[in-house]
């Protein structure tokens, strides 16, 4: 192994003379440079070969060809290419050859590859590659269509790309992939032709409806129908077609065959539906039970865009349908300039249609909601408006927003009947998901109210759990603004006992004890307590800032005790932690503040 590796070493030092003397690199850079070479060879060369030793190589060279090329553009160096960024780039295919020989089932170290070739000039290397390629990989679609690409763009051999994808379809006969690519060569090609002999000015009228050069295309398209059943595959070919000029007469065959075998396929109907808003002429829909006229305005294709829809919710009956329908519908919308009534009735139509039938989305209702709370507030849309948050939140009992959005609505009302029992029926239905009701009643309580505000907090502390935990700060918080100190730590004293026990409410009663203008030591140390005792085991923060506290508004001498009962107390796997922020702490009692800590 050693003989191999230092005979490529010893290769290599032209190359490293070449660097120093042309001044790109400096005497300890180059040795540097042979040194890591060096290293990379001797991996490469051991016993078990491993892919990552090759990469890393590859990489270090690809960067080394990187920085030539950028010290050449600063300093102006242009001599001694050949003996320098030509033998570096053929050090990395050989390489990549290694690599691949001893790789072959890694489909990535191929592709790699014939990047690099291109990037360096190499592409004659990759024609020789592609075969050996194939050979070991042809049971893999994309090879075969990585294959096709390069004979497409980097050899511009239409004919080679077609005989690989012939043959990738062979073997593969059910590929979207190569169909896909199949199809869109032929359609290329067929233009090409097309435009050739409109240059020629020879006739591209035949006997039969399809003009010749598009025979070939119409054969892979009857192919690729008749092998895939799926509609998402013909939609795409269908898209790709319109791509190119004069293919109408392809189109029409593709949608005529699409009514015919996915006539139950929502996707169908879409696809029929925005063709008909998008084209400048109608598009025959005779098979879709709905009129076409001549030259359509804007308004004319947009109604006859609905009519489509309105047959296909219709027929199939189910929520894809619908989703479509009102999915395009809020598209168009989106553009306001022009026909924006028309476009606005025609969704505030379908939505109610898609109401009545129970198949809206909750996002359906949501938008519906915000498109009646921007319109004029008159009172046949505000009745509709209530109709609607009503409608929603009996489609979709479980959803917050939807709730919230209702109850919002009627708390800016002032019927507090309403309201209240609008709010009971919304946190029994949404249970623990309830907390952001039960704020938004707070804030409307606290300005309707203010007398009631702690029978309400009261009567949180009795909901669902997660709601009574999130209360419990906020209701220190009230206290110590509306009341006083004494009574803030009444309130604390009484609710830090009572389930579920809340991180929270320590932190703020610690965080309203510091704040006072004396500071009680001795209630803060209660408060300090009372949190280890319910979070000390996971909490090696609570510590810390306990530490802190009686470093600067305590007794210092208690720290190590502090310490001590941490160790003791805390999980094991959060010791560590715990040991190295107190002995920051105790080096620089300013290197963690306690206003900073979650």
């Amino acid at each position: 192994m050693a003989e191999f590796v230092e005979k490529r070493c010893e290769e290599m030092i032209l190359e490293l003379e070449q660097m120093e003397r042309i001044k790109l690199f400096d005497k300890n850079e180059v040795r540097g440079i042979a040194k890591k070479r060096k290293e990379h060879e001797y991996k490469i060369e051991r016993h078990t070969k491993c892919k990552e030793d090759y990469l890393r190589y590859i990489q270090y060279e690809m960067d080394l060809l990187k920085l030539v090329k950028q010290r050449r553009e600063k300093l102006g160096i242009t001599q001694k290419k050949s003996s320098i960024d030509y033998s570096i780039a053929n050090r990395v295919n050989r390489l990549y050859k290694q690599a691949i020989y001893r790789f072959q089932d890694d489909v990535r170290f191929w592709i790699a590859y014939m990047k690099f070739c291109k990037n360096v000039g190499f592409q004659s290397c990759v024609g020789r590659m592609l075969g050996k390629m194939l050979l070991i990989h042809q049971d893999k679609p994309k090879c075969w269509h990585i294959a096709s690409q390069w004979e497409i763009e980097e050899s511009k051999d239409l004919q080679n790309a077609r005989q690989l994808l012939l043959r990738g379809l062979h073997f593969h006969p059910n590929s979207t992939l190569l169909f896909m690519d199949m199809y869109k060569l032929e359609l290329k090609e067929a233009l090409i032709k097309r435009n050739e002999s409109e240059k020629k000015e020879e006739s591209t009228e035949e006997d039969s409806e399809t003009p010749k050069e598009w025979k070939r295309v119409q054969v892979i398209y009857e192919q690729a129908f008749k092998r895939i059943k799926d509609i998402k595959f013909i939609i795409e070919l269908l898209n790709l077609t319109k791509e190119f000029e004069n293919t109408e007469f392809l189109q029409n065959r593709i949608v005529s065959d699409m009514v015919k075998e996915y006539s139950n396929e929502p996707l169908l109907w879409d696809t029929m539906a925005r063709r008909e808003l998008l084209e400048t002429a109608s598009v025959n829909n005779m098979a879709m039970e709905v009129d076409s006229t001549e030259a359509p305005s804007l308004r004319d294709r947009i109604l006859s865009c609905n009519e489509i829809f309105q047959v296909a919710v219709k027929k199939l009956r189910n929520e894809e349908i619908w989703s479509l329908y009102i999915d395009f519908l809020l598209e168009i919308n989106q553009e306001n300039e022009s026909l924006p009534n028309l476009k606005r009735k025609l969704l505030k139509t379908a939505l109610s249609q898609g109401h009545q039938a129970k198949n809206l989305k909750e996002r359906h209702y949501l938008y519906w909601i915000k498109m009646l709370s921007t319109d004029k507030k008159d009172d046949n849309t505000q009745s509709k408006l209530v109709q609607v948050l009503g409608w929603a939140t009996e489609s979709f009992p479980n959803n917050e927003k939807l709730w919230h959005l209702r109850l919002n609505y009627h708390l800016t009302t002032n019927d507090d009947e309403l309201s209240n029992g609008l709010f009971k029926q919304a946190t029994e239905q949404l249970g623990e998901k309830s907390f952001p009701l039960w704020k938004t009643k707070l804030l409307h309580v606290q300005a309707k109210n203010p007398d009631k505000v702690q029978e309400f907090f009261q009567a949180a502390l009795f909901g669902p759990l997660n709601v009574a935990k999130e209360m419990k700060p906020l209701y220190l918080e009230w206290a110590v603004l509306t009341k006083n100190i004494s009574e803030t730590r009444k309130i604390y004293n009484s609710i830090t006992q009572q389930p579920p026990f809340s991180y929270e409410l320590h932190k703020k009663m610690i965080e309203i004890e510091i704040m006072q203008p004396k500071i009680s030591v001795q209630n803060t140390r209660t408060a300090f307590e009372l949190a280890i005792m319910q979070f000390g085991k996971h909490k090696p923060d609570l510590w810390i800032d306990y530490t802190m506290f009686e470093m600067k508004h305590g007794d210092p001498l208690k720290t190590g005790e502090v310490h001590t009962r941490a160790v003791k107390t805390l999980y094991p796997k959060l010791t560590d932690k715990f040991i190295f922020e107190y002995t920051l702490l105790k080096a620089n009692p300013d290197f963690i503040s306690m206003s900073s800590r979650n």
